[in-house]
């Protein structure tokens, strides 16, 4: 739907409509998000026949009631993560992932302090290693998150109030349009891991040899097909290409926007030469911000699969630090945007505004 909105002309319009768009997205979301999830509930009970003790002789109501509840649930959590994201708390979706991992943290760390304390002479110079690779993935995915190059911008006869009022509470801050190193956020992670999945999900739906040997060859871990080199490049080059794709077309409405506000770029002339020389800084930065964040995703799932591989099929998780990382900055910057607000509140009414 996010590509739909910037190719789809009748998409386009309701985008630029402003909430009423919006809100009109968001129904069109709701709709197909239950189409989906109707039919992968189908797929799982047609697929869980075979489990189930009533396949003899209720096959067509072990498809139906399966069906029924995971389609209730689906549309239950959907519920639950658009409410979350209207009330300012960030991203729904990524806040209940975020909280998905960090309950499985406790199986894990139980797990690992079990081997610890059965060879503790042993591990000992294991865990001050993890534990700073942890800590520089940590630094590492603040920066992807929070790195940005800011332009200065110049407002046309605008003067600020508080050069205008002596002794007001307002702070001047030099106006500015941050270009984010990585403005996706983590969704180039999970869109490369789901699209790298998919040929499991048909593996194990069609049967067949030809996505079975594709599962295999997209496997790490696997003997079967290519080395696991492979897999790591694609994953790389997928993650890179997620990052700096831009079909929005952002330096155009940016310059747009610039229009409105009677903004301009100090030294740059406006017209063609602003959309070029912005298009230019995103450029420049989508590129950087995507090799970072495909260097540390890519050295995540490496250390992710060989700690599985010597830790009897269980890990820490380095790349899934990436989504809490950027789950817990958002709540954070939410949580501030709330404390803020009773305090602008009576800086305006001071005013009379």
């Amino acid at each position: 739907m996010q590509m739909a909105c910037h190719l789809m002309p009748s998409l386009v319009k309701l985008r630029k409509e402003g909430s009423d768009g919006y809100e009109k997205i968001k129904y069109y979301i709701w709709w197909i998000s239950l189409g989906f999830a109707i039919l992968g509930a189908l797929l799982l009970g047609c697929f869980s026949l075979q489990y189930s003790i009533y396949e003899a002789g209720h096959r067509f109501k072990h498809v139906m009631m399966t069906t029924l509840f995971l389609t209730c649930g689906a549309m239950t959590m959907t519920w639950i993560c658009d409410t979350i994201t209207q009330s300012g708390f960030g991203e729904g979706s990524s806040l209940v992932i975020c909280v998905g991992i960090l309950s499985g943290y406790i199986d894990t760390l139980h797990k690992m302090l079990t081997q610890f304390s059965g060879n503790a002479l042993s591990w000992w110079p294991y865990a001050p290693a993890l534990l700073g690779i942890y800590v520089v993935v940590t630094m590492l995915s603040v920066v992807v998150t929070q790195g940005c190059r800011k332009v200065k911008l110049q407002y046309y006869g605008f003067k600020f109030a508080s050069s205008a009022r002596r002794g007001s509470p307002i702070t001047e801050v030099e106006p500015y349009i941050p270009f984010n190193i990585n403005p996706s956020g983590m969704q180039p992670v999970l869109t490369t891991s789901y699209l790298l999945s998919f040929p499991a999900i048909l593996a194990s739906l069609l049967r067949s040899p030809f996505w079975n040997y594709v599962k295999e060859t997209l496997n790490p871990e696997s003997s079967i097909g290519a080395g696991p080199w492979f897999y790591y490049s694609i994953y790389a080059f997928c993650v890179f290409a997620f990052n700096i794709f831009d079909i929005a077309n952002k330096p155009k409405e940016i310059y747009e926007c610039l229009n409105k506000m009677g903004a301009r770029i100090p030294g740059v002339k406006p017209g063609n030469a602003t959309v070029e020389y912005l298009a230019k800084i995103q450029a420049s930065t989508r590129f950087w911000g995507g090799l970072l964040l495909t260097i540390l995703a890519t050295s995540s799932s490496v250390l992710d699969h060989h700690l599985r591989h010597i830790n009897e099929s269980f890990s820490i998780g380095f790349t899934s630090v990436l989504l809490i990382v950027g789950s817990i900055i958002d709540l954070r910057r939410s949580y501030q945007a709330y404390n803020v607000m009773p305090m602008l509140s009576r800086v305006l009414r001071r005013y009379g505004v």
